[in-house]
């Protein structure tokens, strides 16, 4: 089934009303206007709150991620300038009314001056207008939809979901000479943007889209989805963690990646989930900003660093944002100073960041605070017994 554009709108609007009310409910309980947060005193820590899914669809990338966040503040002796910065994880379980209540608590219980928030679409913007409204800076670790653009206190640390996917279509249409393409994503926000990003930039390069097929968060089994598949030259998936793992799977179980290639935007063959498909991810294509096997100095940096701490450490655009996140906290904490407990001016920190990533420089853009960067082509293979990712080109 397809949702139009129109009920797309709606449903986020429904989002970001319910998040609105739940702020307002807060606030006739005494807790109007922005919190003041302990950490304007700079003699008390600053505490930075973190939502992560360690339940639910996306559970699999919570502990990683939050490995890797203590990674880079221990690296900087979890303090700026003498300042102690504290972090306060908590579990969104890839729920978004779950990351609300927990969103809430970090503001009025721990008093955080910020928070990092989601590695879920949905969750991301329903966060999004409580966070706006207390004026705490909210700072994405990996792409989300493009929501987050309205409020100035908030910032991503990576691209929007649909920038890498609007380039893959690109990319699909023109290098890739593919003509006519099917689309599957996961019926949510995130399935939905990197869909309909896919979808206008291919058309837009001369492909045809002859169905598009999304399927719930969660989804178990896929068959009735896939026989609904009708023949073109390639499939683009829109998937991530678990779904991403099953869908991949079936793909090619069902004979489908026989007949048409499979590519899709990067969480579709992370490398977290990249063992648990196994060979069936072989030649899948993937269009994104991170991969584990570029070549940088902080790309090294960051590897070296979680594979010191836990030789099993698996690196992936969840753990490369978790760092990079880390990153610009720690700068913007330090240039925003005495006024880092003050959360418009902390957030103002945070867009001015310039910064290296594990996959390239990062700024943000200024206008909607998404992160700048550039976009890989890459496709899966096996070497030595291992998966991996073999970078093809940077798509203009």
């Amino acid at each position: 089934m397809s949702s139009s554009s129109s009920d797309r709108r709606l449903a986020r609007r429904v989002i970001v009303g319910a998040a609105l009310l739940t702020a307002a409910s807060m606030s006739l309980a005494g807790c109007s206007g922005a919190a003041v947060s302990e950490s304007n005193s700079s003699d008390k820590p600053i505490k930075i709150g973190v939502l992560l899914p360690y339940t639910g669809p996306f559970g699999l990338y919570g502990k990683p991620m939050e490995a890797t966040l203590r990674a880079r503040v221990e690296l900087a002796g979890n303090e700026v300038d003498g300042r102690a910065v504290e972090l306060i994880f908590e579990d969104e379980a890839t729920d978004p009314a779950t990351a609300v209540s927990k969103a809430n608590k970090l503001v009025d219980q721990d008093q955080v001056a910020a928070v990092v928030c989601c590695a879920t679409g949905a969750a991301t913007l329903a966060v999004g207008p409580i966070l706006a409204e207390r004026e705490i800076p909210q700072l994405g670790p990996i792409p989300n939809p493009d929501g987050l653009s309205e409020f100035a206190t908030a910032a991503v640390a990576a691209p929007t979901a649909a920038h890498d996917a609007g380039k893959l279509g690109t990319y699909a249409a023109t290098d890739l000479g593919h003509r006519s393409a099917v689309v599957v994503a996961s019926d949510f926000a995130y399935g939905h943007e990197v869909a309909e990003a896919f979808k206008k930039n291919f058309v837009a390069s001369g492909g045809q889209v002859v169905k598009e097929v999304f399927a719930p968060l969660g989804t178990s089994d896929f068959a009735s989805y896939l026989s609904q598949l009708p023949d073109a030259d390639v499939t683009f998936a829109g998937f991530a963690g678990a779904d991403a793992v099953k869908f991949v799977q079936q793909y090619d179980k069902f004979g489908t990646k026989k007949r048409m290639p499979l590519i899709g935007h990067g969480p579709l063959v992370t490398e977290l989930v990249l063992n648990q498909i196994g060979e069936a991810a072989v030649d899948v294509g993937a269009g994104f900003y991170y991969s584990s096997t570029l070549d940088n100095e902080e790309n090294a940096r960051f590897i070296s660093t979680m594979k010191s701490a836990n030789e099993d450490f698996v690196p992936s655009h969840f753990t490369a944002g978790a760092w990079a996140t880390g990153s610009v906290l720690l700068d913007a904490i330090r240039r925003a100073g005495d006024k880092a407990g003050d959360g418009a001016e902390l957030a103002k920190a945070v867009r001015a960041t310039k910064i290296d990533a594990p996959w390239g420089q990062l700024e943000f853009d200024p206008e909607t605070g998404y992160a700048i960067a550039p976009t890989y082509f890459y496709t899966v293979v096996s070497a030595g017994g291992q998966l991996e990712h073999e970078p093809v080109a940077e798509m203009p």
